[in-house]
């Protein structure tokens, strides 16, 4: 028993033994690793203080990667036919980078050799720009370069077996908005900026359309220390085809450019729109301005001038440029209002075709005598509701409204459209001034034949398109349809029949009296050989009275009984009417020069046998003062 407890005991002080010698083992080989470890924390130390600004330089020229915005194009905006009236061009920005040069000292004079070589720049600024700005990795030397003009510098770069050291400069891609017919339909086209957007015009009303959303551009390193990139990319903004025509618009535009030069005014504004839909083929005004600089005043003023301006008078004069007349400016028609009188009163019954007026050259309305202006000095005496159309006589009109009454008057006023917006698709539209019905009875007189009644070119030309083509009133519109750069359709813009004005009755009758009015009355000056066409000349005396300023114009549709083009015609201040008696011979005279071409590129087609109308005996349409 004792020798079995012995070799027990024998056994235990073996394995205590074993288990020593195998824990100096560990402690000896964990001595070994900790020297190790030691050694090589040590070496990395040495190794980062001999080089830790070279290692250092290597990783953070890896990390000066930078994402960076890709930006969007910028949608087109063309006519119904196709043709760009504007467009986005893809430019580029010279960016230099001083860190990245100043990184390696083998970086800096090839680079610099080629940016004088490639883009003629000044060596002693890019010296400057090392030594002001040595940490800046952003500093743009040149922008807006057209991918020719960098195309020598890229292939240098890229030949990197012949030009390793070319570093520390890279192209930002950016896009140059473009107008390739300068300032034609600049009104209504508008301008954009990089930076605000779309300003006026459809740039401004479509701005949302027309802008995309810019991409980025970024690099990171990776776990391997390579740099990976990643792009997501822009989403280009929708392309716009506008309801005009470039034909139309620059026939317009010929004609007031030719009657400016010759008989300057101060405004001339001209609409042509398709009276079956409410487009707007063309629009038109004078002054105009060049969209490739649409800062630029010397067109309406001296050097000198512009100097002397401060901040807030140049604001002012290029608004006044920028201003689109036939939307954003009310006046009184005069008496292009008539044919609204006359329809009125025929939808009311008040008076029908073959109906008599006594004229006796004035009318006394609450002891206030109106003249008419184009009656001799006995006026026109018996007058049927055609000729005083044709003849434009004031008490017939006054005697019209008369029998109409205030109230209903105001009726037809709304149903016209006038004192509300049209809402066309272009910014700052007036919405003009109408009475209500408790005008006074020489009020009622006065907006009878379109004076104390203020109104804008488009809601003059969407109205009598309405009381000319059967009496369906469409909302002028500038937009057709919006696109992909794909050519798929985003949104068609279809016409939109807002309401009825008058009857087909009614409709017929006015189409036959303006029709009377061009070939024998007033408006006779505009006839167009074999053409039949309908319309109304109108004077009005400016406010204030006293100083006899006019506003002449002319409003009319082709061919007369089946009308495809209204063609609305307003001359501000005509040409040395100023103190005399306005009269509505320019308004003719440009109405008649565009009808000549606007009726044959339309493809509308001779309907009448005529020969060359003498005007020479017409009496021209004046005004006298008006109450």
């Amino acid at each position: 028993m004792s020798n079995t407890n012995q070799l027990r005991e024998r056994n235990m002080r073996k394995k205590r033994a074993m288990l020593r010698k195998t824990r100096n083992k560990i402690s000896v080989a964990f001595f070994v690793i900790i020297v190790i470890l030691l050694v090589i924390v040590g070496r990395i130390i040495m190794i980062n203080y001999d080089n830790g600004d070279a290692y250092s330089k290597i990783v953070m020229d890896k990390l000066s990667y930078r994402s960076t915005a890709l930006p969007y194009k910028r949608g087109q905006i063309s006519d119904c036919n196709g043709t760009v009236l504007a467009y986005s061009e893809k430019v580029y920005n010279l960016i230099l980078d001083p860190k990245m040069i100043l990184s390696e000292e083998a970086y800096k004079e090839p680079t610099f050799a080629a940016l004088v070589q490639c883009f003629n720049l000044e060596r002693e600024n890019l010296e400057s720009i090392l030594q002001t700005k040595p940490s800046s990795q952003y500093e743009k030397l040149l922008k807006e370069l057209s991918a020719d003009d960098i195309a020598e510098f890229q292939a240098l770069q890229k030949d990197t077996k012949n030009n390793p050291n070319i570093k520390g400069v890279w192209f930002e891609q950016s896009y140059l908005r473009r107008y390739p017919f300068n300032s034609l339909a600049s009104d209504v086209i508008g301008f954009s900026t990089t930076v605000n957007g779309g300003e006026i015009g459809l740039e401004s009303y479509y701005n949302n359309e027309l802008s995309g959303t810019d991409g980025m551009s970024y690099s990171y390193v990776g776990e391997d220390l390579e740099v990976r990139n990643q792009e997501k990319k822009p989403i280009d903004g929708y392309n716009i085809v506008t309801t005009l025509d470039y034909r139309v618009q620059d026939i317009l535009e010929k004609n007031i450019k030719k009657l400016s030069e010759e008989r300057p005014a101060k405004n001339i504004g001209v609409i042509a729109m398709n009276p079956k839909n409410g487009e707007i083929l063309g629009m038109a005004s004078y002054p105009t301005f060049d969209l490739n600089n649409p800062r630029d005043l010397s067109i309406l003023y001296t050097e000198e001038e512009i100097e002397g301006m401060d901040d807030s008078a140049t604001s002012t004069a290029l608004y006044s440029l920028w201003n689109n007349f036939c939307v954003s400016e009310i006046y009184e028609p005069g008496s292009t209002f008539k044919p609204f009188t006359v329809a009125a009163c025929l939808e009311e019954g008040i008076a029908h075709d073959g109906d008599t007026f006594q004229c006796n050259a004035y009318e006394d309305v609450t002891g206030v005598q109106i003249r008419c202006h184009s009656s001799g000095s006995g006026g026109h005496g018996e007058i049927s509701l055609e000729k005083s159309l044709m003849e434009s006589c004031n008490p017939a009109m006054i005697q019209i409204a008369a029998k109409l009454g205030a109230k209903k008057w105001c009726v037809y006023q709304t149903l016209y459209g006038f004192g509300a917006m049209t809402n066309i698709d272009l910014p700052r539209e007036e919405a003009g001034v109408v009475s209500n019905s408790d005008m006074l009875p020489v009020d009622l007189a006065c907006n009878s034949f379109g004076q104390t009644i203020n109104v804008n070119m488009v809601q003059m030309a969407a109205a009598f398109s309405s009381i000319i083509n059967g009496g369906n009133y469409y909302q002028p519109h500038v937009v057709k349809r919006i696109e992909k750069d794909t050519g798929e359709v985003v949104k068609n813009i279809e016409p939109l029949l807002i309401k009825q004005t008058v009857t087909e009755n009614t409709s017929s009758l006015l189409r036959k009296y303006l029709k009377s009015t061009v070939d024998e009355g007033l408006a006779k000056k505009v006839s167009v050989t074999g053409y039949s066409i309908g319309g109304k000349t109108g004077t009005a005396q400016k406010y204030p009275r006293a100083d006899l300023k006019w506003l002449v114009s002319f409003i009319g549709c082709a061919p007369s009984q089946d009308p495809q083009v209204v063609l609305y015609t307003v001359i501000d201040e005509p040409y040395e009417t100023t103190g005399t008696e306005g009269t509505t011979s320019d308004a003719q005279v440009l109405s008649k020069n565009i009808f000549e071409e606007l009726l044959p590129y339309l493809n509308i087609f001779k309907d009448v046998n005529a020969e060359d109308v003498d005007t020479s005996d017409v009496p021209d349409e004046g005004m006298v003062t008006v109450p």
